[in-house]
């Protein structure tokens, strides 16, 4: 009787749920500071301070479909695009959410907000970083939603 009392417990505690399973950890580290960072100075509207978490050589691939393009492939071709998306839209702002770490890659939904014609507009794309040696060096963005 005892002998089938132990196999009842374990058998339990092999079908209850672990911590991991019961609540979702909050991805932190090094890689999700850079990441939060580079957010921070892109809600500032602060192209030279995003510049701090970038690679000289970062990339930026939009991905569509089966294809994907290469949309500025350095530091000052990205600084470039930034200064020109921040005069087309004064008022956006952007937040990150579903953030997971899996080791130097970082994904995350990312949702900006901004205004336009009088009307208040917003998607949601996949982001998807690469990090290397505390910068961004890739980031790929999947399609808006």
């Amino acid at each position: 009787m005892r002998l089938l009392g132990i196999v009842a417990l374990l058998m339990l505690c092999a079908c209850a749920p672990d911590a991991e399973r019961a609540k979702p950890a909050v991805a932190a580290g090094d890689e999700v500071e850079v990441v939060n960072g580079l957010m921070e100075a892109f809600n500032a509207h602060d192209p030279d301070r995003m510049r701090n978490y970038w690679s000289a050589d970062v990339t930026w691939v939009e991905v569509t479909g089966n294809q994907s393009s290469v949309v500025t492939s350095s530091a000052d071709q990205l600084h470039s695009e930034l200064v020109a998306y921040f005069e087309s839209y004064p008022t956006v702002s952007s937040s990150l959410s579903n953030i997971a770490v899996n080791g130097k890659y970082v994904t995350a939904v990312e949702t900006p907000v901004w205004e336009q014609d009088g009307e208040r507009k917003s998607q949601s794309s996949i982001v998807v970083y690469e990090i290397s040696n505390g910068k961004v060096r890739r980031f790929w963005y999947f399609p808006p939603q």
